[in-house]
């Protein structure tokens, strides 16, 4: 970074701090190309902003943003609720480089329970668009699968789509194996499948039923009535709820995250404990960087309102630290219902718990930082070897075809905060450009297709990554040469002996015919390993879905009375092939040229 640059921001900063009030706001500070390099919020805007014209306080990231910054936009608000709500806003609208607390868009599952009229209970990740009652956050897939079946075996709710239940003529296996009560046939009555619904929204939310009396009840008829084997289900169902609401905690939290910060100064770990009806449903972690080392609360404060911008706030979040004001006004706002956000109490079973939360808060902030620079060395080892200055990210690619069937090239990106899902792109390839049985030819298509566009789009990344030899390598640079690249550096990956594992052969771009052994115990070939693996990973599954919609649609015209133009008309339609072997006979009939004689016949092809 240059001291000019610098000095030349700070004195831009000086001189337009000078017409800023003292009033609650937001701030933008503006690139050169009019990017937007950070979004910020203040109770205090001027005095907030005079923290940056002292850069030698601050972080290295922090004075390299000044030495960027153009401009400053300034939005006045009526106090620190709203900055809090427009700050989110202009975060998620513009994803500033320099606003590091939340990038990523990880969300997380939850379980639902439909408000269809036999409602379902279903795992539910994303925006939330199905009407019904939700239950979570969890902290993982696993923890939800296992709520599900613990759910089914006591409740015996639904699990199946809405298509695959109104066309149901006899009950599933679920309904076999005692996991379903199946509504689909009415085995049970419809007042009596509420009421075990009803049942399910109350075990989910703690609150304190009559469930397990119930079912004791229940027991006991069935035991009277001599039918033991019905008997003993339901003992399973009472032994179970037992097992779950069993709890060794001196403190029942039912809709409650704690929130526990810890801090090394400008570096901090923030562990998110969720705690609902009674049980704890798991935890997460993030790392913050760059916090404000005078108020870390105001820095959780922005990372709470983000992390609560992709999940259903609890009613009661505790905080480790003072709690920042006008949080609380600024999720209530947001979620549409109140949100208290308070201090855990100085003592007692809460602060007790708090306590053993941010020792792990500790653990894991400790743990991530080690793992952090750990990368961060391997990736400099990477970087050396490619021979480049700078390795903002990779892309690794690589093909997958059965005999030139279903062919497609694979591209994952990678970084050293580690692999950049958003930014995989598939290749399908028909054969037009190269032959798809044809290896070095069509990562010839793959490399032309995508340095093509990233040249009109001035989107190049640092290096490539290639599965493959020499001849994959000659393809590449043959691309390159043609194109007129020279600033993306290129490593192929040869597999080693019998392809085994360990034994790789690396062929570097600028000197494709010397061959590099890399020492098989270091971790630089093992993160190239694992770079090569995820593309080929991607690769696969990329073409097994390709395949299984080609072989669909050639299976679609094995119905008699279904030809090409029939077989576009229900794609159409349907939007796609999984739609049209869901779909009962009354909605085929809907596509225009379809009878109810070719409706059976299709519906009978996918449910006979």
């Amino acid at each position: 970074m240059q001291t000019s640059h610098k000095k030349k921001g700070v004195l831009f900063l000086k001189e337009k701090i000078k017409s800023i009030s003292h009033k609650a706001g937001v701030y933008r500070m503006i690139g050169e190309d009019g990017r937007v390099l950070y979004v910020g919020k203040a109770k205090n805007l001027k005095n907030r902003l005079l923290n940056y014209t002292r850069p030698e306080k601050l972080s290295y990231r922090i004075q390299q943003m000044i030495s960027e910054t153009v401009d400053l936009i300034v939005i006045e608000t009526a106090g620190e609720t709203e900055a809090f709500l427009l700050e989110n806003d202009l975060i998620k609208e513009f994803h500033p480089y320099y606003n590091i607390l939340l990038k990523d868009d990880k969300s997380y599952p939850y379980i639902v329970i439909t408000d269809d009229e036999y409602p379902r209970l279903i795992k539910y990740r994303g925006t939330r668009k199905i009407k019904g009652t939700y239950f979570g956050p969890f902290s993982s897939v696993y923890a939800v699968k296992q709520s599900l079946t613990e759910l089914q075996k006591i409740f015996g709710l639904r699990t199946c789509s809405d298509s695959y239940f109104k066309n149901r003529t006899r009950p599933c296996l679920l309904y076999q194996i005692k996991r379903c009560l199946g509504p689909c046939c009415q085995c049970v009555s419809k007042e009596e499948y509420l009421e075990k619904v009803s049942d399910a929204k109350s075990f989910m939310k703690g609150e304190k039923t009559d469930i397990q009396s119930k079912l004791k009840v229940e027991m006991d008829l069935f035991s009277e009535q001599m039918e033991y084997e019905k008997a003993a289900v339901v003992r399973d169902k009472i032994l179970a709820l037992n097992q779950i609401q069993n709890t060794n905690s001196e403190v029942v939290l039912k809709n409650t995250d704690m929130v526990a910060l810890y801090t090394n100064g400008q570096q901090a770990g923030v562990e998110i404990f969720f705690y609902r009806g009674g049980r704890a449903q798991g935890n997460i972690f993030h790392l913050l960087t760059d916090i404000d080392e005078e108020n870390p609360q105001e820095s959780l404060a922005s990372f709470l309102m983000q992390f609560y911008d992709t999940i259903i706030p609890p009613k009661y979040i505790l905080l480790s630290c003072d709690v920042p004001q006008g949080l609380s006004e600024a999720l209530s706002q947001r979620a549409n219902f109140l949100v208290h956000v308070d201090k855990i109490p100085v003592r007692g079973a809460k602060n007790k718990l708090m306590q053993q939360l941010l020792q792990n808060a500790k653990k894991s902030f400790e743990q991530q930082l080690n793992e952090k620079e750990i990368k961060q060395t391997v990736w400099d080892e990477l970087r050396k070897l490619l021979e480049i200055e700078k390795l903002d990210k990779v892309e690794i690619y690589d093909n997958s075809h059965i005999q030139g069937a279903s062919a497609v090239g694979a591209m994952v990106c990678a970084s050293v905060k580690g692999f950049e899902k958003n930014n995989y792109r598939r290749f399908n390839i028909d054969g037009t450009m190269a032959k798809t049985n044809d290896d070095f030819g069509m990562m010839k298509e793959v490399m032309y297709r995508r340095l093509t566009r990233g040249v009109k789009e001035n989107n190049l990344p640092s290096a490539m990554l290639i599965d493959g030899g020499k001849g994959q390598l000659s393809s590449v640079l043959e691309i390159m040469n043609e194109l007129n690249i020279t600033s993306v550096a290129v490593l192929a990956v040869a597999k080693g002996e019998e392809r085994n594992k360990g034994k790789e052969t690396l062929f570097l771009g600028t000197n494709p015919q010397t061959p590099i052994h890399l020492d098989l115990k270091s971790d630089l070939i093992h993160l190239i390993q694992r770079l090569r693996d995820e593309a080929h990973r991607f690769a696969i599954g990329s073409h097994r879905k390709r395949r299984a919609q080609n072989m669909f649609h050639e299976t679609l015209l094995d119905i008699e009375g279904i030809g090409k133009k029939r077989k576009k008309d229900l794609l159409q339609y349907f939007g796609s092939p999984k739609a049209i072997a869901g779909a009962s006979i009354e909605q085929i009939m809907k596509v225009e040229g379809i009878s109810e004689k070719i409706a059976k016949k299709i519906y009978t092809f996918y449910h006979d």
